[in-house]
């Protein structure tokens, strides 16, 4: 029988499904948190999801759905998930919204705190203004500017059209004060009557190709007074951001289509973070905006399209400044949107964000920055040279192609142990609830176990030959059972493949290849490496020893490696609280040498060696080497 492919969002769960099943069905079955207050039985609508491709491959809307939603909320793909049934084969994407579930996809927003010298880009200054008279007629804006020519850092260049339309009912109000709100020293972005300097805000973001991270700061105070995140919305049109241009470069049209989708996004997030802290998006009056080069072009609508070609140029490297009311980014319209810098084609404002925040620029040693992602940056060096580069290391640390794989999110098994003795399986779960899948910690936990219990041999191959209870052979691909029926939510087993194996062997090998390069090109070892910092999702909850024991990064000490969280973030809310760092970034950007590791000769050697557990030279990895002898 033909089979759908059902892709369950945020988890990134990919399930081949028949005919005539329900997305409820489906999703309790896949032990994918959907609320049913009622059981399937249409009554009380809390199992609302959205389809957000291949909707063609499920029924029509029924009777109930029609009652539930409003044409608008149909027309965007909302449905009831016991009412939506495949209906033919095909691809169907369906994201399930946290209003809709129980547990929630575990989505990393803090980061390494760095003090800056608070300066913020946007001030607010209070001026006293007389009222014109016949005797003397001035216009309004020549008054206030008069009143603010006493600031002597001020040098007035320009107005925003809406701080003029603000102006004449803010002069003649009953209070005798004005509040002009200048950006970079140089424009005049509000006018507002009477005083309301404490009333200014920030709001820093993080655009990653998989999710989002946002921050509202207190630009009077420098202090964070929400945190926000959600699931990127483009990942329908694909989860990597190759996939993404390859939609773009096939039409046009889905440039905007997916700067839409993440405009509307982050002011999402922006009026969630302004509700927190009790105000308005129009009191919100800069953003910063950092994210890989494709996120970053696509949310400034920039064609990406010649990045993902070589040599793989990006349309700029310098920062960016744009009106708020231009992008359509729902704050104060004449607020400015600062985008950082880039690097190169892969390595973008978030790495510069990175190595800001981690303050590698001004390291006397020699550092490493790992930001682990889909597309995974690189950077080693010290306050005197800094190299980076990109690493196509694919989503499986995100748990996608893996069997049953899952994102970071409840009940997904993030944490796995083998007894040496009996080799039974142990592990934990986010949330400690009922297993459900695994997350990429626990895969990488799972291979690394297997690895020094002896279950796989350096070529990644499961031993099925030592007939182990919990080791088999299925459909003819060999496979450990982590969970099995009766322990899941699901009431389905958990296992980790051969596949699965290979999956996390490419993605670790594109990773330690990389490294391998740069360290060739700097003339260093692995004893030169003072610290790796490990940024990201996975890089924060991913066991470092188990990293270390298939090979991820190089053999040091694991006293040197430090979690930096979302180190992008942090480096975004630098930026918002201070210029000087925004002069610091774009000197990063300069400074950085970017190597492309398709040009290296040595890559595709580097590369196969890698794949290798921990690697085919041994000797590299004394420490593991030690574990498996014992």
């Amino acid at each position: 029988m033909p089979k759908s492919l059902l892709i369950l969002q945020p988890e990134g769960k990919r399930l081949k499904v028949g005919v005539g099943k329900t997305i409820l069905d489906i999703a309790q079955e896949a032990g994918v948190d959907i609320q049913s207050v009622c059981a399937g039985k249409g009554i009380c609508g809390k199992c609302r999801v959205v389809v957000r491709a291949g909707s063609e491959y499920l029924s029509q809307a029924s009777r109930v759905e029609r009652v539930v939603f409003s044409d608008d909320e149909l027309e965007k793909g909302y449905r009831l998930a016991c009412r939506a049934i495949i209906g033919k084969s095909g691809t169907i994407t369906v994201e399930v919204p946290p209003e809709s579930r129980a547990g929630l996809q575990r989505l990393l927003v803090s980061g390494v705190e760095t003090r800056v010298e608070f300066e913020p880009a946007v001030r607010k200054y209070m001026v006293e203004v007389r009222r014109p008279t016949l005797e003397e007629p001035r216009s309004d804006m020549d008054r206030l500017l008069d009143a603010l020519s006493r600031r002597r850092e001020i040098r007035i260049e320009r107005i925003c059209l809406g701080a003029l339309r603000r102006a004449p009912h803010a002069v003649r109000s009953a209070e005798p004060n004005v509040t002009i709100t200048v950006w970079n020293n140089k424009e005049v972005i509000s006018v507002e009557a009477g005083n309301k300097q404490t009333k200014l805000y920030g709001f820093a973001v993080d655009v990653g190709t998989t999710k989002l991270a946002g921050y509202l700061v207190d630009l009077d105070l420098g202090t964070i007074v929400a945190a926000v995140s959600s699931t990127n919305p483009q990942i329908p049109y694909g989860e990597d951001v190759i996939s993404r241009m390859s939609f773009i470069m096939k039409d046009l049209k889905g440039l905007s289509q997916l700067q839409t989708l993440i405009i509307k996004e982050v002011d999402k997030l922006i009026l969630e973070a302004c509700k927190h802290a009790h105000v308005t998006p129009d009191q919100v009056h800069e953003v910063t905006v950092v994210g890989n080069s494709a996120m970053h072009h696509i949310f400034f609508g920039i064609y990406p399209g010649y990045v993902a070609l070589a040599p793989y140029p990006t349309v700029l490297r310098d920062p960016i400044d744009v009106k708020a009311s231009e992008l359509g980014v729902d704050i104060n319209p004449c607020g400015n949107i600062h985008g950082l810098p880039l690097i190169a084609g892969f390595v973008g404002a978030d790495a510069v964000a990175d190595i800001l925040a981690t303050q590698m620029y001004a390291l006397d040693d020699i550092a490493m920055m790992i930001d682990i992602g889909t597309n995974t940056e690189i950077v080693i060096g010290d306050k005197n040279k800094l190299t980076a580069c990109s690493c196509a290391s694919g989503p499986a640390f995100e748990g996608a192609h893996i069997k049953n794989g899952m994102r970071a999110a409840t009940g997904a098994i993030e944490r796995v142990y083998i007894d040496p003795d009996t080799f039974q399986v142990g592990y934990e779960t986010v949330d400690n609830a009922k297993p459900s899948g695994v997350c990429g910690s626990g895969v990488v936990d799972a291979v690394a176990e297997m690895l020094m219990r002896r279950i796989i041999d350096s070529s990644g191959r499961i031993k099925t030959e030592l007939g182990l209870p919990n080791i088999r052979v299925k459909d003819r691909i060999p496979e450990l059972v982590l969970a099995g029926a009766s322990e899941t939510g699901s009431g389905n087993e958990i296992v980790i493949t051969q596949e699965d194996i290979r999956q996390i062997q490419l993605a670790k090998a594109a990773i330690y290849s990389g490294i391998s390069i740069l360290m060739r090109r700097l003339g260093i070892s692995a004893g030169d490496i003072s610290k790796i910092f490990l940024a990201g999702a996975f890089g924060t909850y991913v066991d470092p020893q188990s990293a270390r024991v298939i090979g991820m990064y190089p053999d040091i000490p694991l006293s040197r490696v430090q979690f930096v969280g979302n180190a992008a973030g942090s480096g975004a809310r630098m930026a918002l609280m201070s210029i000087e760092m925004r002069r610091k970034a774009d000197e990063i950007s300069k400074k950085v040498d970017y190597i492309e590791l398709g040009a290296d000769p040595n890559f595709q050697n580097d590369f196969l060696n890698a794949t290798y557990l921990p690697h085919k030279n041994i000797d590299l990895f004394p420490s593991v080497r030690r574990l498996l002898q014992n």
